[in-house]
């Protein structure tokens, strides 16, 4: 049932009938006949539940369909030669903002009139789940008729005119979004983080010349581990490190004598708001000691290997 390209028609009426619900299936099928609606709905029912990527294979086989049935029968001979020239012109952030957000099918079509470095700098802006489908869409380009590529073209020909000029789109690169993931919640941040060293490592190196997580701090050599959390207030230190018993006390063991004997640890449950607080707490004090000079970037994330 999973395998699209088998699927025989009646399979992808059902589907359809499913999908969108008999009432708008009967107004999109008014030329089928009472018998095979009759087949239609009792397949549909016989079918129970359905993969749902084949309900969007099927959903987009039709979409592409009726694009291709409104177009007019006019000659467009001329027209195809460079039907994508419209695309030539524009830079690669322009191209992701026309299609990132387009059907993978139509994304895919336009991608293919691209030269091989346009192609890649825009898979490579995608999320792994979208460039899986734009990718697999690659493969089915062949099935979608000329007069649906023609309305393709002209559809985001349109959308073009409204795209920013190039200079609108200038990135703050790792430092800017160093700043946005500083922002965030160390979880929210940390995802953040894992996707685009995933994504584009090269993002996620110089996002880590300016940006640091919680757990970075325990990277510090011992001296300045100890001189940043003797800074810290003593409630403040086993609240951060509440569900890590390992790691406060390795904390525990650089502090003074006097302090280590005051830091205890939090066997209560507490509120995730209040570690959190006081895990930003000992960033804040982090990021002024790094003002001062008294630790680096370096110090915590390690420098350039070679």
């Amino acid at each position: 049932m999973s395998d699209f390209k088998s699927l025989p028609g009646l399979d992808k009426a059902a589907i359809l009938f499913s999908v969108l619900g008999e009432p708008l299936a009967l107004t999109l099928f008014k030329d089928i006949k009472e018998d095979q609606i009759i087949k239609i709905r009792l397949r549909s029912k016989e079918m129970g539940v359905i993969d749902p990527l084949l309900r969007k294979e099927v959903l987009e086989e039709y979409y592409f369909k009726m694009i291709s049935d409104k177009y007019d029968n006019q000659d467009n001979a001329d027209e195809s030669k460079d039907m994508f020239d419209f695309l030539k012109g524009l830079s690669d952030e322009q191209i992701f903002y026309l299609l990132s957000k387009e059907k993978p099918k139509i994304a895919a079509l336009a991608m293919e009139q691209l030269n091989d470095d346009q192609k890649g700098s825009f898979l490579n802006r995608l999320d792994l789940e979208t460039k899986k489908l734009v990718v697999r869409a690659i493969g089915n380009l062949t099935e979608i008729p000329l007069e649906a590529v023609l309305n393709v073209a002209k559809d985001l020909e349109k959308k073009v005119a409204f795209i920013p000029e190039t200079k609108e789109f200038s990135r703050g690169g790792g430092e800017s979004m160093a700043k946005i993931l500083g922002q965030m919640s160390e979880d929210d941040a940390k995802l953040y983080l894992e996707q685009i060293e995933q994504e584009d490592p090269k993002l996620y190196e110089d996002i880590r010349k300016y940006f640091y997580t919680f757990d970075d701090l325990l990277g510090l050599p011992k001296e300045k581990m100890r001189e940043l959390f003797n800074a810290v207030e003593v409630d403040d230190i086993p609240l951060a490190f509440k569900g890590q018993e390992d790691k406060l006390n390795m904390v525990i063991e650089t502090l003074p004598p006097k302090k280590q004997k005051m830091v205890e640890p939090i066997t209560t449950p507490r509120p995730k708001a209040e570690v959190d607080g006081a895990k930003k707490k000992v960033l804040d004090i982090a990021k002024q000691m790094e003002k001062e000079g008294k630790i680096t970037i370096e110090d915590l994330v390690g420098g350039e290997m070679i």
